[in-house]
């Protein structure tokens, strides 16, 4: 980190001060990476991404003739868009240096919502967000790097990735800085139709349960009046012995499973689905 910052505080003095105020180390690290391949040129990986064979190759492809206009390389994702995990560039590329002047009007992406969604508030201050919105406007400017090319591993297939067939790269388990609202994200994207799904069933849960609270309404108070001298202690033993008498006993388990599918019919029914999903 002393490194990063006197290499802004010599070159770059006038973004010091955005650079001190991040509030988070990975935000501290996604900046400085621009200013590092903006001011030397070269290739930035990060630390889980390891080379399996020369990049020469890749970083030849900016001084082919038909790439003249090229200024940068960007890697693809699985996910969505452009990542800032490995990217290359020529030395003071007109590109990087216009998108780290932008920088500091992005300090406060989410309006002070920042410390609640921490994950949102790197993604779109220095993150992988930020520079693949701001790179939409130069595609003619950078060449795409696509997953397979760079040994990137699938999201939802981590515990399964091997090193891909013509890849510079290969990825292992990064995400040190994730926190738990990034952990939700991977899994809402891992697992869209259990989510979908399982919202679907919370809707109608509340749907029913109030529906059948208003339709039960007229009959409580009726049987208000009648109920206030009644112990809870009475009222327990009395449903108890009614359930007993039904079934004749707790030992018949058929009965009481009939009792609890008879009782729980939407539960049941929507874990039963979930399960199918997942």
């Amino acid at each position: 980190d002393d490194d990063n910052r006197n290499l802004i505080r010599q070159y770059y003095p006038w973004f010091l001060d955005t650079y001190q105020s991040y509030p988070a180390p990975i935000q501290r690290a996604d900046a400085a990476r621009y200013f590092a391949v903006l001011y030397y040129g070269g290739i930035y990986a990060d630390m889980d991404i390891l080379p399996i064979r020369h990049v020469d190759p890749l970083l030849h492809k900016l001084n082919l003739p038909d790439n003249q206009d090229k200024e940068m390389i960007v890697a693809e994702t699985y996910n969505l868009g452009l990542t800032n995990a490995l990217f290359a560039a020529i030395p003071n590329s007109t590109v990087l240096h216009q998108f780290v002047k932008e920088l500091p009007l992005h300090t406060r992406p989410l309006y002070g919502f920042e410390r609640f969604i921490p994950h949102f508030a790197v993604l779109l201050s220095t993150g992988p967000t930020r520079l693949w919105i701001y790179l939409n406007q130069y595609r003619s400017k950078i060449i795409t790097l696509n997953p397979a090319g760079w040994g990137q591993c699938h999201q939802c297939k981590q515990r399964h990735c091997v090193p891909q067939e013509g890849s510079f790269f290969e990825t292992r388990k990064g995400g040190s800085w994730h926190k738990w609202d990034t952990r939700i994200m991977n899994f809402i994207f891992c697992h869209v139709h259990f989510c979908v799904w399982g919202g679907v069933c919370a809707l109608i849960w509340v749907y029913y349960k109030c529906l059948t609270k208003r339709r039960d309404l007229p009959e409580l108070l009726e049987n208000k009046d009648a109920e206030q001298g009644m112990q809870d202690d009475v009222t327990g033993k009395k449903r108890k012995w009614n359930m007993t008498n039904t079934c004749g006993s707790f030992e018949n388990i058929g009965c009481m499973m009939r009792i609890l599918v008879s009782q729980h019919r939407f539960p049941i029914f929507c874990g039963a689905i979930l399960l199918l999903v997942l």
